[in-house]
């Protein structure tokens, strides 16, 4: 007994000797090169210790704090792989990344787990916390990377970081929470968007003019973007393992002064799968609003002009996107949409029964292009171009805007 009392009281002076302090030769630095005991380095300015944590400030000006219990050593230089090895005792070239459901990675070591949360360390020193029912897998991968190479092992392997995106469409998947996306489509449509919750995000698109003038009649007119600005929004929610259920709502400027108001789509999506293979299915209305138009009177009639308001019959159209990766930077996309139901010359859809199209996303860390074709399958008696079927090149560009 007397021999565990003393343990005990002796425990708490080993872990601090075994603790490394920094010196002032290390804060004088500007670049320092910290070996964590999972063989990582992180490399910064060692700004501060304050008891078990030590400060960093990385190159971009972020602070990151590392616990100085898993700090080895503190070298002036990059440290060879030799000198890494031995610091931290082994030669293994083993790394643990997690693996989430949405595609997500983060390397690093696992420190804590209970029944609403998980604690890992990342191989920069910060902690991050993530719900366990999150996680999908965990990986072991090649070790001895710094910070800011590829989490997964691969300086190569990118996930698609654009799921909210289709091509002309949406799938049920947010904006992430505080984080701006960008997207342009032919150097003509310009569309933000912003998570505001995990669940509810909103954003804006606008037409560039110089491009839509050069343009407009064979893309925006004639095509199949939009020829106005828009507003919209979504909010989703996850049903099970797989499953997301969400609403869009757009608002576009009315496009001619005879409308009484802009257009109202409504639309339910409903995606399965994660957000690198999934499938999309929605069902939308279109609200157009009233117009307006004036009833003629026979001559000198004493009776004013009469402008009688009807409304536009309101539009139905299905969709069905699929969203499939297929390589460690690409991704296939398809965007598919039906609009059954009689043509209107107020829908100012080009008559178009169906649009099929197909593109791949070049995935990278933090934007993507996407290259394909878009297609256009005209209703019998409604086609403008003496054609049934359109072929157009779809091009588009996918930025996150912010840091991670």
């Amino acid at each position: 007994m007397k021999t565990v009392l003393l343990f005990l009281l002796l425990s708490p002076g080993m872990l601090l000797a075994q603790m490394i302090r920094i010196s002032p030769s290390d804060v004088q630095r500007r670049h320092s090169y910290l070996i964590m005991r999972d063989g990582s380095v992180v490399k910064g300015q060692v700004i501060r210790q304050d008891s078990t944590i030590i400060t960093i400030k990385r190159r971009d000006g972020d602070l990151s704090f590392v616990e100085a219990d898993q700090v080895l050593r503190i070298l002036p230089n990059r440290p060879t792989e030799t000198e890494r090895q031995q610091a931290s005792g082994a030669l293994t070239d083993q790394q643990t990344v997690f693996v989430f459901k949405d595609g997500t990675r983060i390397g690093g070591t696992f420190v804590w787990r209970d029944s609403t949360m998980m604690t890992v360390r990342k191989r920069n020193g910060q902690l991050t916390y993530f719900e366990p029912e999150l996680l999908l897998r965990v990986d072991t991968v090649r070790a001895g990377l710094e910070t800011g190479d590829a989490e997964d092992g691969s300086e190569r392997v990118f996930t698609n970081r654009f799921p909210i995106w289709l091509l002309t469409g949406q799938t049920a998947f947010n904006a992430e929470k505080g984080r701006f996306y960008y997207r342009n489509t032919l150097a003509v449509l310009n569309e933000f968007d912003y998570g505001i919750t995990r669940n509810w995000s909103i954003g804006a698109s606008f037409i560039t003019p110089v491009t839509y003038l050069a343009l407009v009649n064979f893309y925006a007119l004639n095509g199949f973007l939009p020829n106005n600005s828009r507003l919209f929004t979504k909010v989703s929610v996850p049903l099970g393992d797989g499953f997301r259920l969400g609403i869009n709502v757009d608002y576009q400027d009315r496009p001619y002064s005879s409308i009484n108001r802009g257009t109202l789509t409504y639309q339910v999506l409903a995606t399965i799968g994660s957000s690198q293979r999934n499938v999309t299915v929605g069902a939308g209305l279109i609200d157009r609003g009233n117009r307006r138009y004036y009833v003629a009177q026979p001559p000198y009639s004493s009776t004013l002009p009469a402008y009688v308001d009807e409304h536009i019959p309101n539009q139905l159209f299905l969709t069905l996107g699929i969203m499939q990766k297929v390589g460690p930077g690409l991704t296939l996309i398809s965007d598919n949409r039906i609009n059954p139901g009689p043509y209107n010359s107020f829908y100012y859809d080009n008559s178009e029964r169906v649009s099929l199209s197909f593109a791949f996303r070049i995935d990278r860390r933090r934007h993507a292009f996407d290259l394909g074709l878009y297609s256009l399958v005209y209703r019998n008696d409604a086609s403008l171009y003496n054609a049934q079927v359109r072929f157009l090149p779809y091009l588009g560009y996918n930025l996150l805007i912010g840091r991670d």
